[in-house]
């Protein structure tokens, strides 16, 4: 089966359109689309490097990179019908990169690298202090986990192991649990004398995707853990997390959305107001909810910032206060009973 995906085409031995399915070889999965677009959006505005794309499985995102941005990419997986694929996979594409047969940490331990990329079938946690110990001064580890449910079903026993953090169900989950996520990274970081930054962090479907780059820096580093905190939401404590800013506002002017998907151009149109604030305010209040975006136009009238979030579909992101968010619900909730 032949799929396209930004600039490449893929021969592909199984293919989901949506949810993680099920890990086999020449595994694909329409629904990572957006962490793929995300990872050549962000290696484009930089200068080119060395990138490992370290579990290929058919090459989507490494061949990807090597076709829309100028980095110099090495594709590795220790499956070996997925190696073979990704051969066939940069031959079809006219692509002439490395690609290896190696297990994650003989292929991350290989050189040093400007770019990791960690993308495993659930947990990244064992994967993340080998990455670290083989980057660059200021590389950057692009990775995801899948095992949101660790953190925000029925398990997050198992995710306050995993991550050190306990987390929340309900309306909040998704932005806790990224939060987490982040500061199980930024403390790996930190345990090895590097100093993390988060450039761009999105919870997703199933997954969390995010992009940090990494420091010497102890003193650095010092300042960034002083974010991570315990919080008290909704009447329950939660965490500890980290309670800085998931975006780089850098990054966040130079990132260009041009050629990526419709999913991931509208992701994109949130990243500026998901650090307007620690969590979020919500459109419900009672039985009726006036429509967000009416909500979101008043509050810019009053001279603030707002704008929706991608943690949750009811949620506004805003520099306002409670005290004034609440009175201007209240005005246009009484509005659109009228």
């Amino acid at each position: 089966m032949i799929i396209d995906e930004g600039k490449v085409r893929l021969e592909i031995i199984r293919g989901f359109e949506a949810g993680p399915g099920f890990i086999s070889p020449g595994f694909y999965n329409r629904d990572m689309e957006t962490s793929r677009d995300l990872t050549v959006a962000i290696l484009r505005m930089l200068k080119p490097g060395l990138a490992l794309d370290s579990m290929a499985g058919t090459g989507a995102r490494g061949l990807r990179v090597a076709a829309e941005t100028g980095w110099k990419v090495t594709l590795n997986d220790i499956c070996k019908t997925n190696y073979e694929l990704a051969k066939r996979n940069a031959r079809l594409n006219d692509l002439d990169l490395e690609i290896w047969n190696l297990n994650y940490f003989t292929a991350v331990a290989a050189r040093k690298w400007d770019y990791i990329d960690i993308d495993p079938y659930g947990t990244p946690i064992g994967f993340i202090d080998a990455a670290l110990m083989n980057l660059r001064n200021n590389g950057i580890i692009g990775i995801t986990m899948t095992d949101t449910a660790n953190l925000e079903g029925k398990s997050i026993k198992k995710g306050r192991r995993l991550y050190g953090g306990l987390s929340q169900r309900g309306i909040y989950s998704r932005e806790i649990s990224t939060r987490i996520f982040i500061k199980s990274l930024l403390e790996r970081g930190a345990a090895l004398g590097l100093a993390g930054k988060p450039l761009i962090s999105v919870r997703e479907k199933h997954y969390i995707r995010a992009f940090i780059q990494f420091g010497k820096g102890s003193k650095v580093s010092d300042a960034i853990l002083a974010r991570i905190e315990k919080m008290e939401i909704g009447g329950k404590e939660a965490g500890p997390m980290y309670t800085g800013n998931l975006y780089d506002p850098a990054t966040l002017e130079k990132i260009s959305s041009e050629g990526l998907s419709a999913n991931t151009v509208k992701l994109m149109n949130n990243f500026r107001n998901e650090d307007l604030m620690f969590l979020f305010f919500t459109n419900e209040n009672g039985s009726s909810e006036p429509k967000l975006m009416d909500l979101i136009e008043s509050i810019k009238k009053e001279g603030f910032k707002a704008g929706r979030t991608n943690f949750y579909e009811k949620g506004i992101k805003s520099d306002v206060s409670e005290e004034i968010f609440q009175d201007i619900l209240k005005r246009v909730q009484n509005n659109f009973t009228l």
